[in-house]
């Protein structure tokens, strides 16, 4: 089993921090309750996707391959995809009306997990410089 480094670590704190505060800011613009759970339910879909990446391709790959393996994995992401396509008939126009109502919230929390694996790898980037030597 594969131990964290503080490297790693820089990259996993990064990545849940950033996306608890971009939930936080979200759901602050409706209520202090909306924050508490958007920042939670953010920063522990950020968690499964660090573990994803800890798994594959691992903490030492290439900056590009986090963000997307951290991207892609991520809970918030799927279901923001999965929840547009089971409205896809509001999409076409096929649908409307109040059923619609709701439809772009998944693409609304699909493009909501984008900024977090960016904070994490800027977190990883700077903790590594730091420590090397030169």
């Amino acid at each position: 089993m594969p131990t964290l480094e503080w490297s790693a670590g820089a990259f996993v704190y990064g990545h849940v921090i950033g996306a608890l505060a971009a939930g936080m800011i979200g759901g602050g613009f409706l209520d202090f309750t909306a924050a508490m759970v958007f920042g939670g339910s953010a920063a522990a879909a950020a968690a499964v996707s660090a573990l994803v990446c800890w798994w594959w391709p691992r903490f030492d790959a290439p900056a590009w391959k986090l963000w997307l393996v951290a991207t892609a994995a991520n809970p918030v992401l799927i279901a923001g995809v999965a929840w547009s396509l089971f409205n896809i008939d509001c999409y076409t126009g096929e649908l409307k009306g109040w059923n619609c109502l709701f439809s772009d919230v998944g693409w609304v929390c699909a493009l909501g997990t984008l900024p977090s694996p960016v904070v994490g790898l800027i977190a990883h980037r700077f903790w590594n410089r730091r420590r090397s030597p030169g």
